[in-house]
């Protein structure tokens, strides 16, 4: 493992992912910031924090909300620089790979990172407001989200599955894991909602042939937060920081249609590549991660875009690893005896996804996992390296975090 990070993580904190129908995006990112602020062991001032970054999508178009560095200005009563960052869904990891920019550029010493969205005030018309991550030709198409990643479930399916139905059902256990993971997170949105089996996955309504709504993350509200500093500065806050290893971001086309491949995310592919040789680290030493499945569909496509498992392969071990499971804790993908534990407080599946509060809450989950802070949803075995997978739209771009607890 490379020991020098690029940042150090010394607080964080989130609000629960719900339909929040009282609640605005500054009581929301108030309520994240300040458990953020409280959570910094040796504290923390305000005057401490050198500058801002925010990640969030549709504000504007949710919340007439504009100029947010001013509005954040306001709101916080600093005077700091305030970066705004727009990635669709992945506007959360983009805003915190800018920050771990910030912070290796020698300009900052402590920042703080917040992502949010208010979707449900919109949610007779989210799904056209969505489409502005996609190409306008695939929106003019008549194209919805659903419908792009049906696209790309479809050919997985075609291409791999083989006319084999528990590649089918492989897609539907990755729901039921996430499920069985968010029980025993209590800030996840369907927490209440408790466990789910295969076979209400598939007899749930289509959304877009042969996605199921099951299999789709929700419209959801929730703000999440980080304080960050130079990895030299994290003692003077805490005695246990996270490290961040390796932040990376790639990209690639906006439109299915102009891709090489439909049945993965290049985008994916580069950011991991890339993270895991900045980090000098291979994807067998990964213990946990927290991966974009807005759609079931994603978090097949991640297993083999991170090289976990082999292209067109990853539906088969998904389905053996979920079928083999026995323990009351989490399931864990097995890779020859190694376990990766993917999407610990639900994903965005059952957890949530107010779309620019994703990224963010991914490098939440894994501060508090590293640090053996989850309470009841705490892992049950050792783990030390962890990996945030946030991507945007249908992969136009994608955002690869590394973190650890310890450097040796």
């Amino acid at each position: 493992m490379k020991s020098t990070p690029c940042a150090a993580i010394v607080g964080a904190g989130r609000t629960k992912f719900a339909e929040h129908w009282d609640e605005d995006p500054k009581s929301m990112i108030g309520k994240a910031g300040m458990m953020a602020f409280e959570s910094v062991d040796k504290g923390i001032r305000r005057r401490d924090i050198d500058a801002c970054y925010f990640g969030s999508f549709l504000y504007q178009v949710t919340n007439k909300i504009g100029l947010v560095p001013g509005y954040m200005s306001r709101e916080l009563g600093m005077n700091v620089p305030m970066i705004n960052t727009e990635a669709a869904c992945a506007s959360g990891g983009l805003a915190l790979h800018n920050a771990c920019v910030g912070l290796q550029s020698g300009n900052y010493d402590a920042v703080l990172v917040a992502g949010f969205e208010k979707m449900t005030d919109r949610q007779d018309k989210i799904t056209d407001d969505l489409m502005f991550a996609a190409d306008p030709h695939e929106f003019e198409a008549g194209y919805t989200f659903p419908g792009l990643y049906a696209t790309m479930m479809t050919r997985y399916m075609y291409e791999f599955g083989n006319g084999d139905a528990k590649c089918e059902e492989s897609l539907a256990q990755i729901a039921v894991k996430n499920h069985h993971h968010c029980v025993r997170n209590p800030f996840a949105q369907f927490q209440e909602k408790g466990e789910i089996t295969v076979d209400e996955v598939k007899r749930s309504k289509i959304v877009a042939n042969p996605i199921r709504i099951l299999q789709c993350s929700p419209v959801s509200d929730g703000a999440s937060a980080l304080i960050l500093t130079r990895p030299e500065l994290a003692k003077n806050y805490t005695d246990t920081p996270v490290y961040i290893l390796s932040s990376q971001e790639a990209t690639d086309h906006v439109s299915l249609y102009t891709r090489d491949s439909i049945t993965g995310v290049n985008a994916t592919r580069i950011a991991t590549e890339k993270a895991l040789k900045a980090a000098d680290l291979t994807i067998d030493n990964i213990d946990i991660a927290e991966v974009h499945d807005c759609f079931t569909i994603e978090e097949m496509f991640f297993l083999e875009d991170s090289g976990f498992y082999p292209k067109g392969e990853a539906w088969k071990h998904v389905y053996e690893s979920c079928e083999s499971f026995t323990g009351p804790s989490h399931i864990p993908y097995d890779k020859n005896g190694h376990e990766l534990t993917v999407n610990l407080g639900g994903g965005l599946k059952a957890d949530g996804h107010p779309v620019g509060a994703t990224g963010v809450r991914q490098a939440h989950e894994c501060f508090r996992q590293l640090r053996k802070e989850a309470g009841g949803n705490q892992i049950d075995r050792e783990v030390n390296i962890a990996m945030c997978h946030n991507i945007g739209g249908t992969g136009g771009v994608a955002t690869i975090h590394l973190l650890a607890r310890d450097l040796q």
